[in-house]
């Protein structure tokens, strides 16, 4: 939220303006307009009285982090955390809303908004009052006993009468002025100034729901003749670059020494962007010019390519996850454990089988394949669309078909057998439960699912579903090098050292490496193995 009073133009007593009266009666009377358009809610009553210890775990570990933070974020090239800034900070929570709303809202956002963004993370009741208590907790003492500025009457009636004025004579502005009340003055400014400000182009207003934006085209910046910037008085060089510095750093400082009326001044507010961030976007502006971008050098990413960059996008899914090389932000705050991590989605398109990534994404409460995370993967309520949108980005970058496919491998006793050697000989059911049903509570822990599995447990996802959830390529693929996919991953390489294939070999006296050696026949078996757990494993 950028400041849009007491900036250089607007602070103080100029041109004897008493800035500082005005200022807070154009906040006041933004505040009326707001407070006269707001729908009361009936929001449920909600137990509060939770745990606030329990509730700060609770928002730490399963995933809020992905999106939020609470108070400043330590930023650094080599640990980015822009996702984390996608949802509000949540600090002073407890100054600003009630704990049955904070409630209510971490239930089910969209009961409470119906085009909210943020996702459902199904809380139970008790975890919804502790998270409730925790954030309720979270206040700014001193910005409480501060007391809201009064309205000077004068400086209202100077808002008022610049707008009347705009539309009529002067001797009309003063007329309509005398004849309306306090109130009317009120509604009437905050009304005229949220339109001159371009709220609504950040924020839903009612009334302004067609109005157009306010700002300048900047489709050309890069472009644009040095003649047509005001350098006003400042001493900096008359260049495109030094313009755009100085005004993103003090966007109102062009009105310096100059003698203007309130509604001639410079509007755009101060974003207190710094000198990086400055750096950044001037970068950008000065690069869109109106030469043709060559064809070699354009995006040529297809339709579904950009739809589904657009929903990761909006979603905030790189707060958490990886994606094209880019994200996993909450990996910072999750170091003590990379197996806390959620996953790289690099070649998901490739992994996953197109009906249950549908059926994850609708409802991955019912579809947990990572049963050992306290990170959750949040209900967005996607539209069948939308998982449609997501399917084809991820294949469209793997360069496979979405929808339906053969999962269907041609194998032979044989060489189920030679598989089931393997599996056991480099003892993948020490991590990898392979009972149907081990995700259930019952078997939450490493210990109670490598129980199940008959090994010793382990972070890994349970294989009896292999079939159902994976594409028998992308599966055989990751068998033979899973570090080549995510060089983070705690999978061994078995079949790989040194950059060089190395077969399996049983581990008894005189053995030889099974299948003469050939790696990717070994890989192939260990897959179909794989395949062939669970009820209805493929054959």
């Amino acid at each position: 939220m950028p400041k849009f009073w007491f900036n250089t133009n607007n602070s103080g007593v100029q041109n004897g303006i008493d800035w500082d009266k005005r200022n807070f009666a154009e906040i006041n009377a933004i505040v009326a307009y707001l407070w006269s358009k707001s729908t009361p809610q009936n929001l449920p009553t909600k137990n509060t009285n939770g745990n606030a210890a329990h509730g700060k775990e609770i928002v730490e570990t399963k995933g809020c982090f992905g999106c939020h933070s609470v108070g400043p974020i330590e930023d650094t090239p080599e640990k980015p955390q822009t996702r984390r800034r996608h949802g509000y900070n949540l600090a002073n929570q407890g100054s600003k809303v009630s704990a049955n709303w904070i409630a209510n809202w971490v239930a089910e956002p969209r009961l409470v908004r119906h085009d909210a963004k943020m996702p459902n993370l199904r809380l139970s009741d008790a975890e919804v009052a502790d998270v409730s208590a925790y954030l309720v907790s979270l206040k700014n003492p001193e910005w409480e006993k501060k007391v809201p500025p009064q309205t000077d009457a004068k400086a209202l009636d100077d808002v008022v009468f610049e707008f009347k004025r705009a539309g009529s004579t002067e001797a009309k502005a003063k007329e309509e002025l005398a004849k309306m009340s306090a109130d009317e003055k009120n509604l009437y400014a905050g009304e005229k100034l949220i339109g001159k400000y371009g709220c609504y182009a950040c924020h839903n207003v009612p009334g302004f729901d067609k109005a157009q934006p306010i700002g300048t085209e900047l489709t050309e910046a890069g472009s644009k003749l040095i003649s047509q910037l005001d350098f006003g008085f400042l001493p900096i060089p008359h260049e495109r670059e030094a313009w755009y510095n100085q005004k993103l750093h003090d966007p109102r400082i062009f009105d310096k020494g100059r003698v203007k009326r309130p509604d001639e001044l410079l509007k755009m507010p101060n974003f207190g962007l710094n000198d990086e961030q400055v750096h950044s976007i001037v970068m950008v502006l000065t690069s869109m010019v109106k030469d043709k971008v060559p064809m070699e050098m354009r995006d040529v990413a297809d339709s579904d390519v950009q739809e589904g960059r657009m929903l990761v996008q909006e979603k905030n899914c790189k707060g958490c996850h990886i994606v094209e090389g880019l994200g996993g932000d909450i990996r910072l705050i999750l170091t003590k454990d990379n197996t806390q991590w959620p996953p790289n989605l690099n070649t998901q398109g490739q992994k996953t089988q197109p009906e249950f990534l549908r059926a994850f994404l609708k409802s991955p409460g019912d579809n947990k394949v990572r049963w050992w995370l306290d990170t959750r993967m949040p209900t967005f309520n996607f539209t069948e669309h939308q998982i449609a949108a997501i399917g084809k980005y991820f294949t469209r970058l793997d360069k496979v078909d979405w929808g339906w496919i053969d999962t269907d491998n041609p194998t032979t006793p044989e060489n189920l057998a030679i598989g089931k050697e393997i599996f056991e000989g480099v003892q993948c059911g020490k991590c990898h439960p392979t009972a149907p049903g081990s995700t259930t509570a019952a078997l939450a822990t490493p210990a109670a699912a490598g129980a199940a599995a008959g090994g010793a447990g382990g972070p890994a996802p349970n294989l009896s579903g292999v079939h159902n959830r994976l594409r028998p390529d992308w599966v055989a693929r990751w068998i033979g090098q899973p570090s080549a996919i995510d060089n983070t991953t705690r999978m061994p390489d078995f079949f790989v050292k040194d950059g060089k294939k190395v077969p399996f070999t049983p581990d008894k006296p005189g053995a030889k490496p099974l299948l003469d050696g050939d790696v990717d026949a070994q890989v192939r078996a260990l897959r179909d193995y794989v395949y062939s757990l669970g009820a209805g494993g493929k054959k």
